[in-house]
């Protein structure tokens, strides 16, 4: 079950733990019941999550749980460095633009420096999918054995 939570609840766990970190707030009743969702990151435009735990988790489900942390912290890390990247190389473009006598910045400028980030970073961003991919198997095998561990014991 996931709840959403208004963004005064998130703040009051300050920005969900400054993304991701282990630590729960004090604030929060441990173990959480629900996937927490917080307001997207400034930078990653990644909502960051506090995963529910239970109180009587096995050791498949926490390693389940673990996976599944381990697996945002890596994609919030990614989209973090990826876009404080392309803030900082738009800027220098922008900036370049400006230094050549540009008043205005039309949208057919900007695909130019699109076009050139992508082509540059082409390797990186497949990579991150082959990576994602990967991740996400191995959470779908998890979860899969997580269930029919539950069926067995009820």
């Amino acid at each position: 079950m996931i709840r959403m939570y208004n963004y005064v609840q998130i703040k009051q766990w300050n920005y969900a733990t400054r993304l991701f970190s282990a630590k729960i707030s004090s604030n929060l009743k441990a173990p959480v019941q629900a996937d927490l969702i917080g307001p997207p990151d400034p930078v990653s435009n990644l909502r960051p999550i506090i995963f529910a735990k239970s109180e009587d988790e096995s050791l498949l489900e926490k390693k389940f749980r673990e996976a599944r942390e381990d697996t945002q912290i890596w994609n919030q890390n990614f989209w973090t460095e990826h876009n404080s990247t392309f803030i900082e190389e738009r800027k220098q473009f922008q900036e370049t633009l400006k230094a050549q006598g540009k008043t205005s910045i039309t949208a057919d400028d900007m695909s130019v420096f699109y076009k050139e980030f992508l082509d540059k970073n082409w390797q990186m961003h497949l990579n991150y999918n082959i990576a994602w991919y990967k991740r996400n198997v191995k959470l779908l095998f998890l979860e899969i054995r997580v269930r029919i561990s539950k069926l067995k014991f009820r």
